[in-house]
């Protein structure tokens, strides 16, 4: 009991001087931070902490005494004195948001915040398996989350913070082992995720955040795009409005603060619309097309990638011709475009086959091969069988070849979401298709009578 006292009056003792120390919103923070010790308080305690480590242009400074970064020594002589009485979810947030702010002057420490936090919470949890002599599923299941997010936020860290040179080079065989470890976390922790459903539950799906933002590092160090492109639309689809809010001030991940540990909403943009275009089997680019998060590169050096993207989704070849030639010299700037030109060529010409059938009415989808060359822009017919093939092959569409009277049948074609030009030829469809079912509603009960 005197020790945990002990604990906390140093907590209180550290806020004292800072409060002492600080102006304004600084000084308020760290006052209250002083009451809520004393009185014991943990939930505000956490909340103030999270919202001071989530601004650190208003909050971050150096400490009075040994010039030690104010969150690390907030983390140390107070989070760290009343972790046990902290939510282990934010007690894992507290941890990555500081790991985050200090890892540009030390990726060492960082690592070692959240190693020793793993390493701590491990230890704590054998000691009181020990001591109960049996294991208490309610806190393992409310720990398992923590544990997680803390597992992804350090992968994420080591990922950043190595470069591929440090992981192929023979003399650092512990960087090929740390992608290794990794791998295996982000396999077995997928699977454990099954198990805490994000569905209305906005911590859980920080959690899923927070892994599928590993994945996508990992996946973007690694390869390949498709891979890269499943997670990041995973983790988007769990991140949360906040993270598109943040892009004005170039930070990530819910105004965090920019950090190579955390992913900003406007190179995520990029590297989705690469993996879009350059992966294999990535074929529903209306996906794409659809996410907030490209809105952010209209008026920006980058916004030729929409333009490609568009053009691509569209299957208009002839626009994603003009558009090689207009942005020749920043596509040559992109590796991924020019290492994968052929592939991008080959999903361009296979989308612009599946638009083709789309702009058809159900009953008339029997194409001749000189009409798909022409709208392909093909150079020969001869190339249009190798095409409707490959179609085949990946299942965009289904249907049959008449060699011999050269025309393609089409049964089926591969569901996609739609853009508006897209929706409103659908809709423009069904009136069409209303019209018909009058006319020959209208024909039978002439008939009839």
């Amino acid at each position: 009991m005197i020790g945990y006292m002990d604990r906390t009056a140093g907590a209180v003792e550290h806020c004292e001087t800072m409060a002492a120390n600080s102006q304004g919103v600084v000084a308020e923070a760290y006052e209250k931070l002083v009451d809520y010790c004393k009185r014991k308080l943990w939930h505000q305690l956490t909340m103030l902490i999270l919202e001071m480590f989530q601004n650190p242009q208003t909050y971050a400074m150096q400490t009075p005494n040994d010039g030690t970064h104010s969150f690390l020594a907030l983390y140390d002589k107070v989070v760290l004195s009343v972790d046990t009485k902290l939510n282990p979810l934010y007690l894992a947030k507290i941890a990555a948001l500081v790991a985050q702010a200090i890892q540009p002057q030390d990726a060492t420490a960082a690592k070692a915040i959240l190693e020793n936090l793993l390493a701590n919470k491990k230890k704590e949890k054998a000691e009181g398996n020990e001591n109960s002599g049996n294991n208490n599923n309610s806190a393992n299941t409310f720990t398992l989350p923590a544990t997680i997010y803390v597992q992804s936020k350090l992968a994420s860290l080591v990922l950043l913070t190595t470069t591929t040179s440090a992981a192929a080079a023979d003399g650092a065989p512990e960087s090929a082992d740390s992608f290794a470890s990794i791998a295996r976390t982000l396999k077995s922790n997928k699977e454990i995720l099954h198990e805490f459903p994000a569905e209305g539950n906005s911590e859980l799906a920080s959690v899923h955040a927070a892994h599928y933002e590993a994945a996508m590092h990992y996946y973007k160090r690694i390869g390949p795009p498709e891979a890269f492109y499943e997670q990041a639309l995973s983790y988007l689809q769990h991140i949360g409005p906040n993270f598109l809010s943040s892009a004005g001030g170039g930070s990530g991940g819910g105004g965090a603060g920019q950090s190579l540990m955390m992913i900003t909403p406007h190179q995520l943009a990029v590297d989705l619309i690469l993996a879009a275009l350059t992966g294999d089997g990535v074929y529903n680019l209306g996906q794409v097309e659809q996410t907030p998060v490209l809105k952010l590169l209209v008026d920006t050096p980058h916004a030729w990638l929409v333009h490609l993207l568009q053009a691509t989704a569209a299957g208009n070849v002839q626009l994603f011709r003009q558009y090689q030639q207009e942005y020749a010299a920043q596509i040559a700037q992109q590796p991924a475009l020019v290492h994968r030109a052929a592939a991008v060529t080959e999903k361009l010409t296979l989308l612009s086959l599946v638009t083709l059938l789309f702009s058809k009415p159900a009953h008339e989808r029997q194409l001749s091969f000189a009409e798909i060359a022409s709208t392909l822009l093909l150079d020969n017919l001869d190339q249009v069988e190798w095409i409707v093939m490959r179609a085949l092959s990946v299942h965009l569409i289904e249907g049959s070849i008449d060699q011999v009277a050269q025309t393609v049948d089409v049964t089926w074609v591969m569901p996609r979401v739609l853009n508006n030009d897209q929706m409103q030829q659908l809709a423009n469809r069904f009136g069409e298709w209303a019209v018909t079912v009058s006319k020959t509603q209208a024909s039978v009960t002439a008939a009839i009578a």
